[in-house]
């Protein structure tokens, strides 16, 4: 197998697609049909530059060993064409086109909504692949982890910025006061986002300091030589997520957190003066939920099983039984909805599902998120064993495990991962942790041993 011939271009290609990405979170969270769209124009341009650079550059091993994974998720993405094009398998049609016997029936309640899910879907899709290429190089993906870090930083001081003056130029009239947004919408969907930018923070302090070395002297040098950034990025992240009052957020960026200590310290060649890292971030959660997060308190004290969400989720399930196989159409639920809303929630207009998981069954059917899940999960399997079997570069798995784990809690509870910015930026952490996830053995399995014993030399 071939070196990799023009990496400079690869370079450039992945922090284009990484800079789309998170400028894209400026953007209301890029939930708005024309903010999605311009992203899916530029990742689609990147990644047809990917493409022709495959044929300069051998295919990675992480982009081989995702081809399981990426069938399964193209299934379920494909199933969504079909249940959107109106005509096609037309006997299997939702009842609701019964009202409107002229118009080409569909498997979807609304064609429309489900061919814009389908083109976010591809998007998330080419963003992986991309940056899959991008992260083979352990130099490469450090500068992702980077960027990611000081951009989530600077959006959680921006959010604190607005908090503190009452006026946030980017969501003018849905600014909402009394809690962070900083440029989303919704506080729950930017909590997650915050949580990511905790762990990239921690995550890239750990990479610049080198927490392997036991040398006091050499970890004060790199804190003062850059290393600080990240840690006050941390900090700043960890005020903004307090503050944005979300219960289900902040309960998953803890689960997130414990979950990515858990595997840094699951290494010998970390266990060594690693001790102080979990302490001092233990004393400034317990600072900032004391000083800052009293709102969040509050809500967390008042929640209670009778709340709407929870008064709904039966119905979403009823729903869901009514066309296990067929489901109601991925992007269709504010209209497929409807008819299931019980009375105690019938005061409020249930656009999302509140819950990831029920509204993916709810809107592809069983089978079809049951190839998306499982995708995910393949993914997430090779990561965790990343976690364990790599020696250099850990904290690139660890940081995905942790993301993942985040994300897959507060998706249980609320929509964060339906938000365009934050879909993308997560499919760049999978992409991240799972190329890095690999050893130097297993890379060196598929390459000539002409091209291992060059290595050696």
């Amino acid at each position: 197998m071939r070196g990799e011939r023009f990496p400079r271009v690869q370079g450039i290609i992945g922090m284009v697609v990484l800079s789309m990405v998170l400028l894209s979170a400026l953007a209301l969270g890029a939930n708005r049909p024309v903010s999605w769209s311009l992203l899916m124009i530029g990742v689609t341009l990147a990644f047809a530059l990917q493409v022709a650079a495959t044929f300069t550059n051998p295919v990675p091993l992480a982009l081989q060993r995702a081809l399981a994974p990426g069938i399964l998720f193209m299934i379920a993405v494909l199933w969504g064409w079909v249940q959107s094009t109106p005509g096609l398998l037309h006997h299997f049609a939702h009842p609701v086109w019964d009202v409107v016997p002229d118009a080409p029936p569909a498997i979807s309640a609304d064609p429309g909504q489900g061919r814009h899910a389908v083109m976010r879907l591809l998007c998330y899709a080419m963003v992986f692949v991309v940056m899959v290429w991008t992260c083979t190089k352990s130099d490469r993906a450090g500068r992702v982890l980077k960027a990611i870090a000081l951009f989530s930083g600077a959006l959680a001081g921006y959010g604190l910025y607005a908090f503190a003056t009452g006026t946030n130029p980017i969501l003018g009239d849905f600014t909402n006061s009394g809690i962070v947004q900083a440029s989303f919408v919704n506080r729950n969907n930017y909590a997650t986002y915050a949580a990511f930018g905790v762990l990239a923070n921690i995550s890239a302090y750990l990479h610049v300091t080198g927490q392997s070395d036991d040398d006091v002297r050499r970890r004060l040098e790199a804190f003062f030589t850059g290393g600080w950034i990240y840690a006050l990025g941390a900090l700043i992240c960890l005020g903004a997520l307090s503050l944005t009052q979300s219960r289900a957020g902040g309960g998953a960026a803890v689960f997130g957190l414990a979950v990515f200590l858990l595997a840094w310290g699951r290494s010998d060649k970390h266990r060594s003066g690693n001790l102080v890292l979990p302490l001092v971030i233990l004393v400034v959660l317990i600072f900032i939920g004391a000083t800052s997060a009293t709102g969040l308190l509050e809500r967390l004290i008042a929640t209670d099983a009778t709340e709407g969400r929870f008064t709904v989720y039966p119905a979403m399930i009823e729903g869901i039984l009514d066309r296990p196989l067929l489901g109601h159409g991925i992007g269709a639920f504010h209209e497929a909805f409807r008819p299931y809303i019980p009375l105690e929630g019938a005061s409020g207009e249930w656009v999302r599902a509140h819950s990831t998981y029920l509204e993916l069954a709810f809107g592809l059917g069983l089978p079809a998120t049951g190839a998306m899940l499982l995708a995910h999960a393949l993914l997430t399997w090779q990561i965790w064993r990343g976690t364990i079997r790599r020696r250099d570069n850990r904290v690139f798995p660890c940081f995905a495990l942790g993301c993942i784990a985040t994300a897959a809690l507060h998706s249980g509870f609320d929509f964060s991962l339906q938000m365009p910015a934050t879909a993308a930026l997560f499919a760049v952490i999978l992409a991240l942790g799972f190329t890095q996830s690999f050893t130097r053995a297993e890379v060196d399995a598929v390459m000539k041993p002409e091209k291992v014993r060059r290595r050696n030399r």
